[in-house]
């Protein structure tokens, strides 16, 4: 009998132990995430010795980007250190996407999209 006691006592214990570790991981999930610390072994690219540090990129000033005509913006979006905008009438036909390098100041290239032939559905 005192056997039997003991197991039910330990086997609680186990009980309540393993609900406060389920609270407490639930809790550490939930709660807010504390601020990245910065390190001070930052990885940088290598430099040889007596390098300049690398300089930031020199302003540019005023890019005409020329329109088709009748395009008008449609959407501006950033993908990676590029800009993509697309450009077109709104009907889906002559639609362009021009890829900006803003760190340079330049026009990287476009793309550009045209109504493809219909396949002949009866052969």
């Amino acid at each position: 009998m005192k056997a039997l006691k003991a197991l039910v006592i330990f086997l609680g214990v186990l009980i309540v132990a393993g609900v406060g570790l389920v609270i407490y991981g639930v809790a550490s999930k939930v709660g807010p995430k504390p601020a990245p610390v910065a390190s001070s072994t930052a990885t940088t690219a290598p430099t040889a010795p007596n390098a300049a540090p690398p300089s930031p990129a020199a302003p540019f000033g005023s890019i005409d980007i020329p329109l088709p005509d009748g395009a008008t913006i449609q959407q501006v979006f950033a993908a990676g250190d590029r800009v993509i905008v697309r450009v077109g009438t709104g009907k889906g036909t002559g639609d362009r996407l021009i890829v900006l390098d803003p760190t340079h100041g330049q026009v990287s290239g476009s793309f550009g999209f045209a109504a493809a032939p219909e396949a002949n559905a009866k052969r």
